[in-house]
C-alpha cells in the first residue's frame, strides 16, 4: 500500500516540471483568452472571444480560471492549476467511491493510481488548461450520486445528482445531460425499474439539473442563439454522414485502448493471469459500473467522436481495471510487471516535462517565441488587433504583455496580427508556422515608419 501511495504522489509531482512555462497548447489559449476578456470587462454571463460574442461553450471553466488568476496572476499555469485541482478531486472521489464499493483501501488507492496514469490523463488532459478534466469530475460525481440514489433512494442523492448535472452543463453544455440520461437509463436497466427517470423524485432531479444553466443562459445576450449553438455543437458529430460509421466502430475501441495505455495493456495481462489460475470473477458492483460505462460509451462509438470525449468515463474504467489488477498483484510475476511499467511511465513523464517542454517552447514555430519577437518590435501602448483567430495563442501572449485582450476589429488599430496576404499595411515580420498561411505583423499605412 505504501508503494501505491508513493506512486500516486510521484504521479502528481511528475506534472510539475516546466508546467508554468510550457506554451499554450491546443485549446488552452481559447479558454484563457475568453477568461481574460471576462476579467477585463467584468462581464461574466456572456463569453467573448477577440471582442466578439462566443457561443460554443458555457462559462464555468472560464469563471474558474478568473478565480485562480486572483492568486496566480495570468500565465500558462492559471488554467492548468484548475485542471490539476479537479484531477486531485476526481482521484479523491475515486478512492472514496471504490472504498464504498469494495471496502478495500489498497484497491481504492490503486483505482486513483490507475486513473492518474492513463496516458491521456498523464500526458495531456490531466494538466492542460482545457475543459475536459473539470467536466470529468462533474460527470463522475453525478454518476456516483446516481449510483447512491439507486442504492439508498435518499432525496439528498436525488438533488445532488441533478445539481452536479447542472454544473456539468455549465462546464461543457448538453453532453452533461447525455451522461446524466444514459446513466439513469443504465441503472434503470440494471434494476428493471425506470423510476429514476419517470418518478416524482426523478422529475425533481431533472428540474434541479436545469436551474443553474437556465439562470445563466437567460442572462446572456442572445439565449436562443446560444442554445441553438450548444445543440449544434453536441449533435453535429452524431448526425455527421461524412465518415464511415462501421470503420469508426472498429477503430474507436482501439483508440480508447491506446489512450488508456499502459493500464489498458496491464488490465489485459491481469485478465490473462486470473484466467490462468481460475480466479476471474465479475462481482455485483462491477456489473453495475460496466453497464453504466457501456450505455454511455455507445453514443461515442457510433458517432464521429474524438477519443477525449469519453474522458468522463475513465474513472469507471479505472475502478474496473484496478479491481482485476489488484487481484493479479497477488502473483509475483505480475506484480513486477505492473510496478515496473507504472514506474517507467512516471519517469518518462518527468523527462517529458524537463526536456520536451523546453524544446517545444524554443522552436522557431513556437507561438511563444513568435509573440516574444512581435512584442520586441511593436509599441505595446498603441492599439493592436488580432485578425487571425486561429492563432489565439500569439494574440493572447501579446494581450497579456499589453495588459488588455486584443480584439478582432479596432477602428484605430496601429498594428495587426494577420494570417492573410491581403493587407493594406506594411508587413514588418512574417513567420512560417507550417500552415497554409503565414503569421504576419502588419503596421497600417497611416502609422508607417521605420522600426528601430
Amino acid at each position: 500500500m505504501r508503494l501505491i501511495i508513493f506512486l500516486i504522489l510521484g504521479a502528481f509531482l511528475s506534472f510539475l516540471p516546466n508546467l508554468d512555462t510550457y506554451q499554450f497548447r491546443n485549446e488552452e489559449s481559447l479558454r484563457t483568452v475568453i477568461a481574460y476578456e471576462m476579467f477585463k470587462s467584468s462581464n461574466y454571463a456572456q463569453p467573448y472571444l477577440l471582442g466578439e460574442p462566443y457561443y460554443n461553450k458555457p462559462p464555468l471553466f472560464n469563471w474558474l480560471i478568473v478565480l485562480y488568476s486572483q492568486f496566480l496572476g495570468w500565465s500558462e499555469i492559471t488554467g492548468r492549476a484548475v485542471s490539476l485541482t479537479f484531477l486531485v478531486l476526481c482521484s479523491l472521489l475515486l478512492v472514496i467511491f471504490t472504498q464504498y464499493l469494495f471496502r478495500n483501501l489498497k484497491l481504492s488507492l490503486l483505482s486513483a493510481l490507475v486513473f492518474i496514469t492513463f496516458g491521456n490523463v498523464l500526458f495531456f488532459y490531466g494538466y492542460l488548461a482545457e475543459i475536459d478534466m473539470t467536466f470529468t469530475f462533474f460527470v463522475f460525481s453525478l454518476m456516483v450520486c446516481a449510483y447512491m440514489w439507486s442504492e439508498k433512494g435518499s432525496i439528498f442523492w436525488v438533488l445532488a445528482t441533478g445539481f452536479l448535472t447542472g454544473l456539468g452543463a455549465l462546464t461543457k453544455g448538453l453532453p452533461s445531460y447525455a451522461f446524466y440520461g444514459f446513466t439513469l437509463l443504465a441503472l434503470g436497466l440494471y434494476k428493471k425499474d425506470f423510476g429514476m427517470i419517470f418518478s416524482k423524485k426523478a422529475i425533481l432531479s431533472h428540474l434541479v439539473s436545469l436551474l443553474l444553466p437556465a439562470f445563466w443562459i437567460l442572462n446572456t445576450h442572445d439565449p436562443a442563439l446560444y442554445l441553438k449553438t450548444l445543440f449544434y455543437e453536441s449533435f453535429s458529430r452524431v448526425a455527421d454522414g461524412d465518415f464511415s460509421r462501421w470503420r469508426h466502430m472498429i477503430t474507436f475501441p482501439l483508440l480508447t485502448f491506446k489512450d488508456t495505455l499502459p493500464n489498458s495493456l496491464l488490465f489485459l495481462i491481469a485478465i490473462y493471469f486470473l484466467l490462468k489460475y481460475n480466479k476471474l470473477e465479475f462481482p455485483h458492483p462491477l456489473k453495475k459500473l460496466f453497464l453504466i460505462f457501456f450505455v454511455n460509451y455507445l453514443p461515442y462509438l457510433i458517432s464521429n467522436s474524438a477519443g477525449r470525449y469519453i474522458l468522463p468515463l475513465y474513472p469507471l474504467l479505472a475502478i474496473m481495471f484496478s479491481y482485476y489488477i489488484s487481484r493479479a498483484l497477488e502473483n509475483a510475476n505480475y506484480k513486477k510487471i505492473f510496478y515496473t511499467t507504472i514506474g517507467l511511465a512516471l519517469i518518462f513523464r518527468v523527462l517529458y516535462g524537463f526536456f520536451f517542454f523546453p524544446y517545444y517552447n524554443e522552436r522557431e514555430s513556437s507561438r511563444k517565441v513568435i509573440a516574444t519577437k512581435i512584442i520586441r518590435v511593436i509599441d505595446l501602448r498603441k492599439p493592436i488587433q488580432c485578425e487571425c483567430p486561429q492563432e489565439r495563442a500569439v494574440c493572447l501572449y501579446i494581450g497579456l504583455a499589453k495588459g488588455e485582450p486584443l480584439k478582432r476589429n479596432i477602428p484605430n488599430a496601429v498594428y495587426s496580427i494577420s494570417c492573410t496576404e491581403e493587407t493594406k499595411g506594411e508587413i514588418l515580420l512574417r513567420f512560417n508556422v507550417n500552415r497554409p498561411y503565414y503569421i504576419n505583423l502588419v503596421k497600417f499605412p497611416s502609422h508607417s515608419q521605420e522600426v528601430e
